[in-house]
């Protein structure tokens, strides 16, 4: 006789929901120690007092304790979930919620399973808290775009041309190729079709710093390159913010 399936406890940020029948749902979460995980929260969509603490909800953070998928079960078992924070200010402007909804949608798209990315988990987090705060949007969406690019190893080179290595001088308006994976002299992108102008001296500084809708703008566009499509809250989010594509 089997015993009962050993449990794993961590810290997560509810991604996504997906209904999976009347009364479950599929969850999506960026955990800090094992990276993505896919369960089954089975009666969570009850609406009883046995549902998940208040109730699952996207872009919440909290303690879980799950039974991991064993053999050819594709997804595991959310056995317990305590809320930590439903960063429920994120709500109060569209432009925070749909920054949330963005910075989970690239986390769901670029991570795969059980690949953890502990700093890329302290940077969601810290998006979260930000953008339901008094941050400015772009600039807290911008710096965490770069931190992903970071943790992931997508970074694109924009200290010097991909095609011939020359430093980029300061105060110049290059031109960027996400196919290339960085910056272009004016020599070089004569021989690239995908590519577009920098505003002059943005380099010069950092998302942080700079032109943080100039910053969101471009790392999107790298962004959405590697996505192989746009980013599906991008459209949405810009108009919100005020940017442009």
């Amino acid at each position: 006789m089997k015993g009962p399936m050993p449990t794993e406890q961590d810290q997560a940020i509810v991604l996504r929901l997906t209904e999976y029948s009347e009364t479950s749902q599929i969850v999506t979460l960026f955990t800090a120690q094992r990276g993505l995980v896919r369960l089954i929260a089975k009666g969570a969509r009850r609406g009883t007092a046995k549902r998940f603490a208040v109730g699952l909800d996207g872009l919440e953070y909290g303690d879980l304790s799950y039974v991991p998928a064993r053999g050819d079960a594709q997804l595991g078992t959310l056995t317990e979930w305590k809320q930590r924070d439903a960063f429920a200010d994120l709500r109060r402007e569209l432009g925070r919620l749909y920054g949330g909804l963005y910075a989970a949608e690239l986390v769901a798209a670029l991570t795969e399973e059980l690949d953890p990315h502990p700093t890329l988990f302290a940077a969601l987090l810290r998006t979260l808290t930000s953008l339901a705060g008094p941050a400015d949007p772009p600039v807290v969406l911008a710096c965490f775009q770069a931190d992903l690019l970071i943790a992931l190893g997508y970074a694109p080179n924009l200290e010097q041309c991909v095609g011939c290595g020359k430093r980029r001088p300061r105060g110049a308006a290059p031109y960027f190729s996400a196919t290339a994976g960085g910056l272009l002299c004016r020599d070089c992108e004569l021989h690239y079709v995908e590519k577009r102008r920098l505003p002059p001296g943005l380099l010069d500084t950092t998302p942080a710093t700079g032109d943080a809708r100039a910053w969101f703008t471009l790392q999107n566009y790298h962004l959405t390159h590697l996505l192989g499509r746009p980013p599906r809250t991008a459209a949405v989010l810009l108009k919100s913010l005020q940017v442009r594509p």
